[in-house]
């Protein structure tokens, strides 16, 4: 797999186009109107994605393609790792005005990170365990090679705890990255913050608030993708290539296929329905005027059941079943790319329409103005992350002082752990599981209970973890 999220908030209209253009016909995000590429597949089974890398080398006077034409010459001439890196060799000579990272798969399994100068490269390769000790490579906006301008760093040290936390729990799928890591919102120093958010996050801000501007799933997003590759030996038209026009928060993921023509929900004219009706969404979610960096985490869930991604997750959800389930035919079947094609269609239209209806659901509803004092109600939160490999937190809220009791239970409903025992002050609370029992022994992978108990209050949520 590679994968990004793209930042680029002047270019808010995204959209997945089909180009025939070249040797090789591809499928890729493009800004509306434009043909250069952001990331895209074509039907040799070779990926391509990037992120700007402005602390790499360019010299003065330098002429050439940049990242989004250096991205669809090689859709469009490449169908190997191979080849892309002889591209690069040429350029070296012709000349660019790349600098980004740009990583690359194709169909025979092979998969690297270059990074990319005006007139140099140094290429990473996955299977290189000196370089890439767990099979996958990971870069924000900077460059190993680069001078030290770079920026993203916080989004990269976050980026490494959630990839390597789905590693470890052999949870390192698509599925994971676009529900989780693309979504994720954390702090300054990395630490995840949940949704939605019990606070303020500075005194002066509105409650309930999230700042995102070192966040992954952040205000300047506007679309991202996962592109899975193919099993050597399989048809390189089954790349699938998962797509988030929009805001990630705003928007529902549909898979594209390097076959044919997208559907007009996805490209549009002059821009893509998709696109539009998340960006309207991502309007009433960043709508803090004084500062357009913070989402209001009440309107994704409400606490209580509703939000916007209680509407589009389920939704999302089952496009990626329904998806595989037909992947998993096109496999072993007689593969009918006019069969690909309508599938195609059927997603995007499918989660247009809940788009559009979420919209018109949450445009029209009266905003509730939560306030933090000591007669709010009794709540416990859904764990985050969940599920998780290393360590979990979850919030709660007690209206009152009160004994409570905070204890892990499994299935069977034996007790593992007993979390906090004792007095507590009425207000906002945070309480961490990092997975172990009371005698501090690792336990086994599973669905766990935690339950929240007060003298007049008892609930109880599902954790789930995978090692």
């Amino acid at each position: 797999m590679v994968w990004k999220t793209r930042d680029y908030i002047d270019k808010p209209n995204n959209e997945v186009d089909y180009n025939t253009s070249y040797k090789y016909k591809f499928i890729a995000v493009i800004n509306a109107g434009e043909s250069y590429v952001r990331m895209g597949v074509n039907e040799k089974g070779f990926a391509i994605v990037n992120s700007s890398a402005y602390d790499l080398p360019l010299p003065e006077g330098s002429d050439g393609p940049g990242n989004g034409l250096t991205m669809r010459h090689a859709l469009g001439i490449c169908a190997t790792v191979t080849e892309f890196e002889h591209f690069l060799d040429s350029t070296n000579v012709t000349g660019r005005t790349t600098r980004g990272n740009l990583a690359v798969l194709d169909s025979t399994g092979a998969a690297a990170m270059f990074e990319v100068g005006g007139n140099v490269y140094w290429k990473y390769d996955a299977a290189d365990t000196a370089v890439a000790p767990h099979g996958y490579i990971l870069r924000t906006n900077f460059a190993v090679n680069g001078d030290g301008s770079g920026s993203g760093l916080e989004r990269y040290a976050r980026q490494q705890t959630l990839i390597g936390e789905y590693h470890a729990g052999d949870s390192l799928n698509y599925r994971s990255i676009i529900r989780h890591q693309m979504r994720d919102f954390s702090d300054l120093d990395g630490n995840p913050v949940p949704v939605p958010y019990p606070g303020q996050w500075l005194p002066e801000r509105p409650f309930g608030y999230i700042y995102t501007g070192v966040s992954i799933c952040r205000y300047k997003s506007v679309s991202a993708a996962v592109i899975q590759g193919v099993l050597l030996g399989e048809f390189a038209g089954l790349s699938t290539m998962w797509t988030m026009l929009g805001q990630p928060a705003s928007s529902i993921t549909v898979p594209y296929w390097p076959v044919g023509n997208t559907p007009e929900e996805a490209i549009g004219n002059p821009t893509a329905p998709l696109c539009d009706v998340a960006n309207q969404i991502k309007a009433l979610l960043f709508d803090y005027a004084t500062n357009s960096y913070y989402i209001d985490s009440y309107k994704l869930r409400d606490g209580s059941g509703g939000g916007l991604w209680t509407q589009t997750f389920p939704v999302e959800d089952s496009i990626f079943s329904a998806a595989e389930t037909l992947l998993v035919q096109w496999r072993t079947d007689t593969l009918l790319v006019n069969e690909m094609l309508a599938a195609e269609t059927a997603y995007a239209e499918y989660a247009l329409s809940i788009l559009q209806q979420a919209y018109t659901e949450l445009a029209a509803s009266v905003p509730i103005v939560v306030v933090e004092t000591g007669v709010n109600a009794f709540a416990l939160e859904q764990n985050y992350p969940n599920p998780f490999n290393a360590r979990t937190t979850f919030s709660f809220r007690l209206p009152v002082a009160s004994e409570t009791r905070i204890t892990i239970y499994d299935l069977l409903g034996r007790e593992v752990v007993c979390l906090e025992e004792g007095p507590m002050e009425p207000g906002y609370h945070q309480q961490v599981w990092d997975g172990r029992d009371a005698r501090g022994r690792q336990v086994p992978s599973g669905i766990y209970i935690a339950r929240l108990v007060t003298a007049s209050h008892t609930k109880s949520i599902k954790l789930v973890l995978l090692k």
